[in-house]
């Protein structure tokens, strides 16, 4: 199986936002993301679209959706036996993602959704990731 390549957006600066946002991540948050990353976005990749990971949000934006801890993700795409520890954060992450050229999965920005779940704050993250996609694309032509 061919696996997708996960890259980091820089910014204009050399930053990483979503490296950063998963710096600030707890413990068990980071865990999630990164055990969803490793297990399910970039194996399957574009695979996910019909399923409730992903999301097509339009231009080319589509959003990478992790409801589940560590342990479950492991249990339902991994080899690793259930683990029976008790969640004690609600995990309700959100990746803003690009696939482009040979299986490049493009990471453009990341929030908590659990932290605020309003539409209003969504529809800014989600123009924050779209004003990233854009700026990318203008400087990659």
């Amino acid at each position: 199986m061919i696996i997708w390549s996960a890259e980091f957006y820089e910014n204009t600066h050399g930053g990483r936002p979503v490296e950063s946002w998963l710096d600030s991540l707890t413990d068990q948050k980071f865990a999630a993301m990164d055990a969803a990353i490793l297990l399910i976005l970039q194996p399957r990749g574009l695979t996910l679209g019909d399923t409730k990971w992903l999301t097509a949000l339009g231009g080319g934006l589509w959003e990478f959706r992790v409801r589940n801890t560590t342990a479950e993700i492991k249990a339902m795409y991994s080899d690793a036996a259930k683990d029976p520890s008790k969640v004690s954060e609600k995990i309700l992450l959100r990746l803003f993602v690009h696939f482009y050229g040979e299986k490049v999965v493009l990471l453009l920005h990341g929030y908590d959704k659990a932290g605020n779940d309003s539409q209003r704050n969504q529809e800014r993250e989600i123009n924050l990731a779209r004003k990233r996609l854009k700026e990318w694309r203008a400087r990659t032509r």
